[in-house]
């Protein structure tokens, strides 16, 4: 049988939970039978883990940014699949929203035999005014009359993005050796950032009016009035002029935490950033499922989500949930939890179903299917 070629759509330029997921899927497949290429559709940047994918011999294809130049953005999706339609089984879009699914359409246009649509949330960014209402409703007309398949990466992230459609949940698994406690890389680590006799809260995630990093700014300032051996990490990306960035910024230097928060960006090692953390907390106001989540309870980290994150995420008992209005509770639970031993939660990790290889295979019998 000739080997299944997927092309991905949705890998952008920031190292995010969506990006993790597809390179750990990409990674861990069996490329004797099936690969992944991929479209970058802000052609002016590179997508995050280019050099990795091309030096694997997987294609990556530019598309110019819509935003720039409609026209010329939806004529290079037609010319790119009326030459490669004929090499590709599926073509997969990934989103966190129904602002964008041309390429379900123009696929089903020009022939692709499975059009998948892979939804990753369970919420929209900003508020939904008249016009973005329209967009979306004409857009899941689209996406029904378009899509064959419908995959989400939770219960919620489906039922909000396709409604009553069937669909299919795919586990946001992760390299659940990768991230096991680890007691010698937390020393190696904790040395490395200066972090000794320090009580280290971990944040991992983008910079964004999404994940909230106002409260936890706010949780992390009071904290300090009862642990001052308290600092904060903050590992995500961000432009380097981004008004919500220079915000958090502000934030922190007006409360006067310069000496206490560490604004490591984007990084290849949270794994082992994790392992030096005492606690992870993420008071995000919405998530389709947050893959973050998993990785921290592997590395036996205690877990402390905001209520409006799905409860799914829920694998251990190492999480616990808290609402966004009240920071005395989120201080008091930290307080209260970050006492416990730090065990290697992997065995749990994997009996919930949230281990990258078995998934994968899961994944390979899906697109083996589709190409019958």
């Amino acid at each position: 049988m000739d080997k299944i070629r997927i092309l991905q759509v949705g890998m952008t330029d920031n190292i995010g939970g969506m990006e993790t997921y597809l390179m750990e899927q990409y990674r861990h497949l069996d490329h004797s039978k099936i690969t992944y290429d991929f479209v970058n559709i802000t052609a002016d940047q590179s997508i995050v883990f280019e050099k990795e994918i091309r030096h694997n011999g997987n294609f990556i294809f530019n598309i110019c940014r819509r935003s720039k130049n409609p026209l010329k953005h939806y004529y290079q999706w037609w010319k790119l699949l009326k030459k490669e339609r004929k090499n590709y089984t599926a073509i997969v879009l990934n989103v966190c929203h129904l602002y964008y699914v041309f390429p379900l359409f123009i696929g089903k246009i020009m022939g692709i035999h499975r059009r998948i649509i892979h939804s990753h949330n369970n919420g929209d960014e900003v508020s939904m005014g008249i016009m973005r209402n329209f967009l979306v409703w004409i857009n899941r007309k689209i996406m029904f009359y378009s899509a064959t398949d419908f995959w989400a990466c939770s219960k919620v992230a489906g039922k909000w993005m396709f409604k009553n459609k069937e669909f299919i949940i795919i586990h946001n698994a992760i390299c659940t050796d990768s991230f096991a406690f680890n007691e010698a890389i937390r020393k190696k680590k904790r040395r490395e950032l200066g972090l000794d006799n320090k009580f280290v809260i971990g944040h991992v995630g983008r910079f964004s009016y999404q994940k909230n990093h106002e409260f936890l700014i706010r949780v992390f300032y009071e904290l300090r009035k009862k642990k001052n051996n308290a600092c904060l990490l903050l590992v995500g990306g961000a432009a380097e002029n981004d008004y919500y960035f220079l915000n958090i910024k502000k934030m922190v230097d007006k409360l006067e935490l310069n000496d206490y928060v560490y604004f490591l960006g984007m990084r290849n090692d949270v794994n082992e950033l994790m392992q030096a953390m005492d606690c992870f907390v993420f008071p995000s106001y919405f998530e389709g499922f947050a893959i973050v989540g998993i990785e921290a309870q592997t590395a036996g980290l205690p877990c402390f989500f905001s209520e409006n994150i799905i409860k799914e995420v829920a694998i251990t008992n190492l999480v616990h949930f808290c609402n966004l209005s009240d920071v005395q509770k989120w201080i008091e639970l930290i307080l209260k939890y970050t006492i416990i031993q730090r065990i290697n939660m992997k065995s749990a990790v994997v009996s919930a179903g949230y281990d990258i290889e078995n998934e994968v295979k899961k994944i390979e019998q899906l697109y083996l299917k589709t190409s019958r």
